[in-house]
């Protein structure tokens, strides 16, 4: 699973720094804290409130900057500021260290809530890469992004995969992870599988639960829990809930 999901990602760091095309003719439209332009025409509906761009659209409203192939923009009842998007095609979304690469976008900016779609969903926080194989929707303000399908995230060397799993960002950055229903991480020529996975940024430290299985070389060893330090690679493996060690390794 790790391999088949890091392919989109790289796929996506690539592509996002690739500007739009200059050249082509623009159509623009500006209203408050918003500027929207598009190659193949923007159509405005004065009763709806509701704007309509098709072809190498780009939008910035507020923090955020959507460029996609096409984007219906909805006013809100004073017919003054945008309070919802939805983007189609092939979709990039920035706003400070959040970046994604989706099929689709809806974007509410009053909550802000993000809905993102398509197979896969690439996300970059800050340094720390994800790519998933389907939807994602999550509260930017809140912190807190959940995911009910395969996963891989890249976070200090490391390459976490699973399926279930819940973050917690502060402004746009991953502070915290948990993830259940099976767990796999690498990183250099250490591998690692479990029932469970808790990441604490603070420390650098990742801790395993559950019928937790070691490889480093020709070294195999198993336990209850154990703990990797990213920042050191030291990794310690308990084999019993009194906290006996087993064995002791390092990654690197």
């Amino acid at each position: 699973m790790i391999q088949t999901l890091l392919s989109p990602l790289f796929l996506f760091v690539v592509s996002f720094c690739l500007p739009a095309s200059s050249a082509l003719a623009q159509s623009r439209a500006s209203g408050a804290g918003f500027d929207l332009t598009a190659t193949d025409g923007i159509r405005f509906l004065a009763d709806a409130g509701r704007y309509e761009a098709t072809g190498n659209v780009q939008l910035v409203v507020g923090d955020w900057v959507v460029l996609a192939d096409r984007i219906v923009a909805s006013l809100d009842a004073q017919h003054v500021r945008m309070e919802r998007l939805l983007a189609e095609g092939t979709v990039f979304v920035q706003s400070g260290t959040f970046k994604a690469r989706a099929a689709s976008l809806e974007l509410r900016l009053q909550a802000p809530k993000v809905e993102l779609r398509g197979a896969p969903v690439s996300v970059q926080m800050a340094d720390d890469r994800m790519v998933t194989a389907g939807s994602l929707s999550f509260l930017i303000d809140a912190g807190e992004l959940r995911i009910d399908q395969d996963f891989v995230l890249q976070t200090r060397g490391a390459v976490i995969a699973g399926g279930r799993a819940s973050m917690m960002t502060v402004d746009g950055v991953l502070d915290a992870l948990h993830v259940q229903g099976g767990v796999d991480v690498e990183r250099d020529g250490f591998r690692a599988a479990a029932e469970s996975l808790r990441l604490d940024r603070e420390n650098n430290l990742i801790s395993l639960e559950g019928a937790v299985v070691l490889q480093s070389g020709d070294v195999l060893l198993s336990g209850i829990s154990a703990t990797f330090d990213l920042e050191s690679g030291a990794v310690n493996i308990n084999n019993d809930t009194a906290g006996r060690v087993s064995g002791a390794l390092r990654s690197q």
